[in-house]
């Protein structure tokens, strides 16, 4: 009894001290998410998730996945925060956005419809809800033109902002490595001039690029040791505009004596010396204020009389508003003066840009839009009247659409995190078709159809993405009603296809080819999802033909062809944590069975971890004759082909 005291006890104690380590860690994880080392925090916030299975680690995991717009894992894990029952509306609203960023807009709209029932009183949650119904039907009807990743501009990182000066490709990129430029005014604890925690990659700097070569040359003496973006010019390449961001400490409350460190961003400009051939000092916009509120995505004008810019000082509308201020004939600037209710929403208004056609571009996430920022045009018509449009896709997608720049009439530049880029945010080039009698030519169309692999009946609403190969741009559409969708094919080209839709498993890596074809065609495809309906219990699906030879758990290479496929499974649901489970037929000792095909399953993840998938998704389970498919029991006299069926390797996906 005193022994048996003593392990309870001892047991107990352990499970204090796990529970107070799991504590730590999440306090660590709350730290670092205060300092905006988000892709930090997110795995402390895993760490103490694996701890224990919290609410809030749970949380923090797909908060920081967001924030990072990391959106198929952020989904995954808001799922989870949605099946805990103390979850709150907020949660409900976030979970929406995700959703809304993996273009799954039917499914955002009855989360929405949920959170909205509740009484939540959200204008950005009802425009949400208009976007769902608008893309849903808009969706399939992309603009004409050809839309071209700036591949020689972009790098692994980030890389937006675009303008063209004097035939120079200038943007921004967090792509260096190097510290340059100006000495911070103070020292900052916990804060890394190397790296930028929020999305652990360098700050953001100002680069130059030719257009004909894959060196973009840093512009060091406009460049500080934290972001430096969004370069704008005025017509005569005299004076430049750019957004700097400084750490300064925030206001200290009552109830916290540590005072966390936040970033405010300033505009600056600088006039050309034409004597020494560089840029002079840098010079402050007046209406700067880093310990109020931030300043930035400076826009000049042709003639640098009119600055249009985005801030979230008092007074506005939502979260970042656009305002204007005007120079004088004394060069005084005049007080910022507010975009009028047509422009600003309760939402956050991005990168004013104002064309050679006069009218105003701007990026919004507070309309009624495809998903995060989109890029609007506006017409001004009678006073501070705008008529707004949405310019549609393939120039607008579910993520960041922003930093629009005409090189000409018919010739957009613009910036997109959208998936199938190069990087984190991506250039691209969008030539609208001219108004012209299109030119007769071969066509080619692919009609395909999504179904049900176990029913067979269709799949609505799923979310079909078409990449070309040849480009690496990528175009998406949905499903309809009877699971069929379609695009328009260029010649000689080769296609992937991929599609998603919550509570299936992806499919992905469908390929196709117009090269070789000569003739007009019409495509047809059938693509077959599978359906992983109930979050909360694995899930079980069956490989075929993974054999093993005679008492042994080497991998055979029929097996191995088996698993190639299940390694692309698993690389097409990253967010997948999975139990392979090997089982034996009842000839032999239970005990032997047992042991051997544990070997097996070890054998099995073993292999698929040599093959890229990580060790932390995988467990190994032998269940040896414990799960008999049929009645060959011991003692009951089978043919080879009905034991044959209980040698059998299944996986169950555990968490989604």
């Amino acid at each position: 009894m005193k022994n048996l005291y003593i392990y309870t006890l001892g047991f107990f104690m352990l499970g204090i001290i796990a529970q107070g380590y799991g504590q730590a860690i999440l306090k660590r994880a709350d730290e670092q998410a205060s300092l905006y080392n988000y892709s930090v925090a997110r795995d402390l916030y895993q760490k103490a998730y694996k701890k224990k299975k919290t609410l809030n680690a749970a949380r923090g995991v797909a908060e920081c996945n967001r924030k990072i717009k990391n959106y198929v894992f952020a989904e995954s894990w808001y799922s989870k925060v949605l099946s805990d029952q103390s979850h709150t509306p907020e949660d409900e609203y976030r979970y929406a956005q995700v959703l809304i960023s993996n273009s799954k807009y039917t499914e955002a709209k009855d989360v929405l419809q949920q959170y909205l029932s509740k009484g939540q009183n959200n204008e950005l949650a009802k425009k949400m809800l208009e976007g769902c119904d608008s893309s849903l039907t808009q969706l399939n009807r992309p603009v004409k033109g050809g839309l071209n990743n700036m591949a020689i501009l972009n790098s692994k990182n980030s890389d937006w902002g675009l303008v063209l000066q004097k035939g120079e490709y200038i943007f921004a990129s967090d792509a260096g490595r190097d510290s340059i430029g100006e000495t911070p005014s103070f020292s900052l604890k916990n804060v890394r001039k190397d790296v930028y925690g929020w999305t652990g990659a360098n700050y953001l700097h100002i680069y130059e690029n030719n257009g004909t070569d894959s060196v973009n040359k840093l512009i060091k003496e406009i460049n500080g040791d934290y972001h430096t973006a969004s370069p704008s010019f005025t017509a005569d390449g005299k004076t430049m505009f750019y957004a700097m961001t400084t750490y300064v400490k925030k206001r200290r409350s009552f109830w916290h004596k540590e005072v966390p460190y936040t970033m405010m961003v300033a505009i600056k400009y600088r006039v050309w010396d034409d004597s020494k051939q560089s840029w002079g000092e840098p010079q402050n916009f007046p209406y700067n204020s880093l310990l109020g509120y931030s300043v930035g995505d400076p826009f000049i004008s042709a003639d640098g009389n009119t600055l249009f810019f985005v801030s979230d000082m008092s007074g506005g509308k939502g979260g970042t508003d656009i305002y204007y201020s005007k120079k004088d004939v004394n060069g005084k600037w005049g007080e910022p003066v507010g975009m009028s209710a047509d422009i600003n929403t309760v939402g956050n208004e991005r990168t004013p840009y104002v064309g050679a056609d006069g009218n105003f571009y701007f990026s919004s996430d507070g309309r009624a839009g495809f998903g995060g920022l989109d890029i609007y045009k506006a017409v001004k018509f009678g006073g501070d009247s705008w008529k707004v449009t949405n310019m549609g896709v393939p120039v607008n997608s579910s993520q960041d659409d922003f930093a629009p720049f005409w090189a000409s009439g018919q010739t957009l530049y613009f910036s997109s995190d959208r998936p199938g880029g190069k990087g984190y945010d991506d250039i691209y080039r969008f030539n609208f078709s001219p108004e012209v009698p299109p030119v007769p030519k071969k066509t080619f169309i692919l009609v395909g159809t999504v179904l049900n692999k176990t029913t067979n009946l269709p799949i609505p609403d799923a979310v079909v993405t078409l990449v070309n190969k040849n480009t690496g741009v990528e175009v998406k559409g949905l499903t309809n009603q009877k699971g069929e969708f379609h695009f328009d094919l260029d010649s000689s080209t080769d296609y992937e296809i991929n599609v998603a839709k919550t509570d299936y498993a992806n499919v992905r890596n469908e390929n196709l080819t117009t090269k070789r074809l000569t003739e007009s065609k019409t495509i047809n495809k059938t693509l077959y999802m599978l359906q992983v309906a109930d979050r909360s219990k694995p899930i079980a699906i069956k490989l075929e033909n993974i054999y093993f030879d005679l008492d042994k758990s080497d991998i055979r290479p029929d097996a191995a062809v088996e698993l190639d496929k299940l390694v692309t499974i698993f690389n097409d649901n990253p967010t997948w944590k999975i139990e392979m489970g090997s089982h034996t037929d009842s000839r032999a000792d239970d005990a032997y069975n047992m042991k051997l095909s544990q070997r097996r399953a070890a054998s099995t993840v073993k292999y698929l971890v040599q093959h890229g998938i990580a060790a932390d998704r995988l467990t190994a389970k032998g269940y040896g004759e414990t799960q008999l498919v049929n009645g060959c029991r011991n003692g009951v006299k089978c043919t080879e082909a009905e034991h044959q069926l209980n040698r059998r390797t299944e996986f169950k996906v555990l968490e989604q």
